[in-house]
């Protein structure tokens, strides 16, 4: 038995609150948001999820790539030294390829100018009862490591 993807998202959603963040629902999903403070810089900390069928490299990547352009026209207006956009992309999926599955174990490469944004996507797999997040080390951005796993192992437990 698999739960629902709406279900997994209200969950998500409580957890995001629980957490002190808010909560929106836009167009593209649902956007949390939480800013907290790590080696002296402010962390805008966004979460943006949806439901989704079967899902690829290919899905997830533009899922990530909205994502990020939201993030930085809401809260990248003033990145730099002492503020940072971190995002954190996330499909509610059907079932996830091993394409899509590779991407969120490796640190996300961004295409977005200027720096001070970093993304992690995931995936949870509905159809395998399994959250797919990163667990690795980024080199790239290492003051936010602890921060992206630490969310990410709270907000996305696996689906039951």
């Amino acid at each position: 038995m698999t739960i629902d993807a709406d279900i997994y998202l209200k969950g998500l959603e409580d957890r995001l609150l629980a957490d002190g963040g808010t909560v929106t629902h836009e167009p593209l999903g649902l956007v949390g948001y939480k800013a907290e403070t790590r080696a002296l810089v402010r962390a805008h900390l966004l979460v943006v999820a949806a439901k989704a069928g079967p899902v690829d490299q290919n899905l997830l990547a533009d899922f990530a790539a909205e994502s990020v352009d939201l993030a930085v026209e809401r809260k990248g207006r003033w990145r730099g030294f002492q503020s940072a956009v971190v995002v954190l992309p996330i499909l509610v999926a059907e079932s996830a390829g091993d394409d899509a599955v590779a991407i969120t174990q490796r640190p996300a490469r961004l295409d977005v100018d200027g720096f001070a944004v970093l993304a992690q996507p995931a995936v949870v797999d509905l159809s395998a009862g399994r959250s797919h997040i990163f667990q690795s080390v980024r080199i790239w951005g290492y003051a936010f490591n602890s921060l992206i796993k630490r969310k990410l192992a709270l907000y996305l437990p696996d689906p039951v």
